[in-house]
């Protein structure tokens, strides 16, 4: 064979020219498609043409064919056929989609934006153009999208975007908004929820279930959607616009303490007696926006609230309020004003105002009682205190009963009624509607107004009022007052709150009392007479607020402030006392000092002051003593000397008659011796030795007789009182 080759080169060069014409034949018919590209094919000779406006052909025609090469080895139709180009496969990421826009197919409906698919699952996600175009495929931007993963996509035929999947992170809401569908329903913002869309994935089904154009009532909750939206075109990285477009929201949380109130703003029309809508049932705290659309869910403000939590909610159909729980502390009630309930009517609000006139009438009795036991403890009877007291709580007050008729829609209600409430809530946290019940707060415990000069919060100027001597006095006023809790709801009815009972009442009220009840009295006399004029002051405020179902604990005048002059004549006149009193006193001091002085001497001397005292009481004593011996000795002498006498006189009848016996017994001679020796014994005069001696002779028995005679008048005179010695003396 060789020898053939090398005999005949012209043998040589034509197998080598058949060889490399197979080859190359060979190459055109056998096509070998990689893994990850496809093989687009182009038929140029023998085939049908084209119609008109289409872009590939189908089986015969002639043109760029809609049949791709799928990887893998293939035989075409070479030469009639031949490969124009390889194109990578279209490769959808994870967290991506793909937007399909058919090149070619059927035209677009009038109005629409997107394609309807009506090949429905024949093309196989694109993967079959044939089927596409042979199946009614419609031109434009398809509403089916490719999920993740590689795609033998018909470049010619189909382009491809990339949209990325949208993300809907905790804490947020998807609002949606369709660029395409049906029309609204008048009147309506929202376009209606339809079924089996799931969550806007499914976007054929959207618009097979009449989806309507703009924003939509569902939303989507926190996850991850592959929703046919804005993508990027592969080609030219240009935008392409999604059937949907989405925007993330905060949701609403309701934090502790705090309540959620809601207002929707699509819905059927609210009753234009009511202030909030009625409640419906299936909406799950406003989260499934459709039932409460479908359930007749009227727009305005809503009579369901939101407790703490988090809430997804469309915020096109709802607006949420966050707003602070509602306290009521120890020492307030909370006076509820209910924006729902029954009409009350003319006949409750007849027994109610009637229930207010009685207990008005029945206090003021008692505020009468009370200001007269004041003012008779300062006049001593019912003065002309009281009467204008009586006078002006008689007396209609024109401002004050138009303020009534303003009320007249504010009257206090029994419960289920609409208006203000007879019964008042205690201390304690609540969560409430403030859109459909407002609670007034009302402190219950005291409560002081001042009209200082010092710089106090909520406190107002001191009172310039003018006495009835022309003098500008400045009072600064302390007024204590409370609210019951039994009479808050009826104060709300008068007069709103205490901030406008303080400003719009109590402050002119008090300025006007104090005016005319100063321009009575002069400015001295004022001031001396303030506690007088302090108490007047408390009657007249307790009997007027009393029309606002206030209770007034005290009135006090601080101070009063006069004007320098008439300060200055009163300081020069109260030094002067003060002079004088203290003259009087350095007066009294140098009197006590005095007596003080003595009061020292007197103690520095007091051993002899006693002595003398006792010296002089034992000398007074002794006088009163020896007074006393001599008036006794006088009426002992005088006694005695009349004794004496009638002892004499009797004693000389006696002796008389004694003389005569004696006389004659003894004789003259006889008688005359025994007297002469009793005086001679009286005397005590010694007129005989106490020894007598005597001779032998005969005398001396006379002698001896007279001796005996001499111891024997001796001892009669002892047994009549004589003294011995005299008696002795005698006998001697």
């Amino acid at each position: 064979m060789n020898s053939v080759f090398t005999q005949s080169p012209f043998l040589l060069i034509s197998a080598v020219v058949c060889v490399m014409v197979t080859l190359y034949v060979l190459s055109k018919i056998l096509v070998n498609v990689g893994a990850k590209e496809i093989a687009i094919k182009e038929r140029r000779y023998i085939g049908r043409k084209m119609p008109p406006g289409r872009v590939v052909a189908t089986e015969g025609e002639v043109g760029i064919q809609a049949d791709v090469l799928k990887p893998g080895l293939h035989i075409i139709k070479y030469p009639f056929e031949q490969v124009v180009s390889k194109v990578p496969l279209i490769e959808i990421g994870a967290d991506e989609m793909g937007v399909v826009e058919a090149i070619d197919g059927e035209p677009l409906p009038p109005g629409r934006i997107f394609a309807p698919d009506r090949a429905q699952n024949a093309h196989n996600n694109f993967q079959d153009p044939i089927a596409f175009i042979h199946q009614g495929g419609v031109k434009g931007i398809q509403m089916r999208t490719l999920p993740p993963g590689l795609w033998p996509i018909h470049p010619y035929l189909f382009r491809v975007s990339i949209a990325k999947a949208t993300m809907i992170p905790q804490g947020k809401v998807g609002i949606v908004t369709a660029v395409d569908g049906a029309p609204l329903d008048q009147g309506r913002l929202l376009g209606c929820s339809v079924e089996g869309h799931r969550n806007f994935q499914d976007a054929e089904q959207f618009i097979a279930s009449s989806g309507q154009k703009g924003p939509q009532v569902d939303i989507l909750t926190p996850g991850t959607y592959r929703i046919l939206t804005n993508s990027v075109s592969l080609e030219d990285n240009a935008v392409k616009p999604g059937l949907f477009t989405i925007h993330l929201a905060e949701a609403p949380i309701i934090n502790e303490n705090q309540v959620g109130l809601v207002e929707a703003l699509d819905g059927a029309p609210l009753n234009p007696r009511d202030y909030v809508a009625a409640s419906v049932e299936g909406h799950n705290n406003f989260q499934n926006g459709n039932e409460f659309i479908k359930r007749g869910g009227q727009r305005g403000p809503q009579k369901d609230l939101l407790l703490p939590g988090t809430y997804y909610i469309n915020p096109l159909l709802f607006k949420v309020i966050p707003e602070t729980a509602k306290e009521v502390r120890p020492g307030e009630v909370a006076v509820i004003v209910s924006n729902v309930g029954r009409d009350p009517g003319e006949e409750i609000r007849r027994a109610m105002a009637e229930k207010v006139r009685a207990k008005l009438e029945r206090e003021e009795k008692e505020q009468l009682a009370i200001a007269a036991a004041h003012l008779d403890q300062l006049d001593g009877e019912k003065g002309d205190d009281l009467l204008q007291i009586e006078q002006e709580l008689k007396l209609s007050d024109p401002a004050d009963s138009r303020l009534d008729q303003g009320a007249h829609e504010a009257y206090v209600v029994p419960e289920g009624f609409r208006g203000i409430q007879e019964t008042v809530v205690g201390p304690g946290r609540y969560y409430v509607n403030t859109l459909a019940v407002t609670p007034v707060v009302i402190t219950t415990t005291n409560q002081t107004v001042e009209w200082t000069a010092e710089q106090i919060t909520g406190s107002f100027d001191p009172f310039e009022v003018i006495s009835k001597d022309g003098f500008t006095m400045r009072l600064e006023v302390r007024v204590v007052f409370r609210v019951k809790p039994e009479d808050a709801p009826f104060m709300v009815a008068k007069i709103g709150s205490i901030d406008r009972l303080i400003q719009n009442v109590m402050h002119p009220l008090i300025d006007s009392i104090f005016r005319n009840q100063a321009s009575e009295s002069s400015a001295m006399a004022y001031l001396q007479n303030r506690h007088e004029e302090q108490e007047r002051a408390e009657a007249r405020v307790r009997a007027h607020l009393l029309k606002y179902h206030v209770d007034v604990v005290n009135v006090l005048i601080c101070h009063i402030r006069l004007p320098e002059e008439l300060m200055k004549t009163q300081t020069e006149k109260i030094l002067a006392e003060q002079r004088q009193t203290m003259f009087n006193a350095q007066r009294e001091a140098e009197v006590k000092r005095i007596e003080l002085e003595k009061t020292r001497a007197h103690a520095d001397n007091q051993k002899a002051l006693m002595e003398a005292t006792v010296g002089v009481e034992i000398s007074g004593r002794r006088s009163e003593q020896r007074k006393a011996e001599a008036d006794g000795e006088a009426h002992f002498i005088l006694q005695t000397g009349k004794a004496e006498a009638e002892k004499v006189r009797l004693m000389g009848e006696a002796q008389g008659v004694a003389y005569k016996e004696q006389v004659n017994a003894l004789g003259p001679q006889g008688v005359a011796l025994v007297e002469t020796l009793k005086v001679i014994g009286e005397k005590g005069v010694r007129i005989t030795p106490d020894v007598l001696a005597s001779g032998g002779n005969g005398d001396g028995a006379g002698n001896l007789g007279t001796l005996l005679l001499l111891n024997l008048f001796r001892d009669q005179m002892k047994l009549n009182g004589t003294k011995p010695e005299q008696v002795n003396s005698f006998a001697r």
